[in-house]
């Protein structure tokens, strides 16, 4: 009787195939010690990451052009925001998924503002085009895409295409939180695959 109790607790301490633990299933399997040096660890980690973007935001106050500022401020908070956001997966992981979606709203933002960095840097498009010479070729047909976007291929760069590549990388966001709505909206009428894995890409 009392083995087959235990078995039965320990069956309900874990969590379901194809979910995320709760915060007591989390810290029954991690153990005490374990639990806590992982708290700790995370913890210490955000907070090293928060002070050290603190202390850029302070350095680029004083020698950045102001322009340049916002940009720069969102581009050097990429490390603070993956630490903070580790943090509430390991407090928090049943809402893992929604936290690598919002994430990825955030990164979409970062590399859209990594890429207006870029063009302040050289000047805008004007000297971007004018820094490149003439007739410069580049080839926009990366992968995943080099084997189907042919066309792309050692073309020639100019100031529409510039442009297309800033409208495009723009509409990362939007696209990031139309993907985050539509997994939302499944999840509240339980239509879900399970956790990302080897098995479950």
């Amino acid at each position: 009787m009392t083995d087959h109790q235990s078995i039965n607790d320990f069956n309900h301490s874990c969590p379901h195939e194809g979910t995320f633990p709760t915060m007591s299933q989390f810290q029954l399997g991690m153990g005490t010690s374990g639990t806590v040096g992982l708290y700790v660890t995370s913890i210490m980690v955000c907070l090293v990451n928060a002070t050290m973007f603190a202390i850029l935001i302070r350095k680029f106050l004083r020698e950045v052009p102001e322009r340049q500022v916002p940009d720069l401020c969102w581009v050097t908070s990429l490390f603070t925001a993956i630490s903070f956001f580790t943090v509430l997966m390991i407090y928090m992981p049943r809402s893992t998924e929604f936290l690598l979606g919002a994430y990825r709203v955030y990164e979409a933002m970062v590399i859209g503002r990594f890429v207006e960095l870029n063009l302040l840097w050289h000047g805008g498009e004007k000297e971007l085009m004018r820094g490149l010479g003439e007739n410069p070729r580049m080839r926009f047909n990366l992968p995943p895409c080099c084997c189907c976007l042919l066309c792309l291929k050692n073309s020639l760069v100019t100031r529409d295409r510039v442009k297309m590549v800033r409208l495009v990388v723009g509409q990362m966001v939007y696209i990031q939180l139309f993907v985050l709505f539509l997994q939302l909206v499944f999840q509240f009428n339980d239509i879900h695959d399970g956790p990302l894995s080897l098995s479950n890409p």
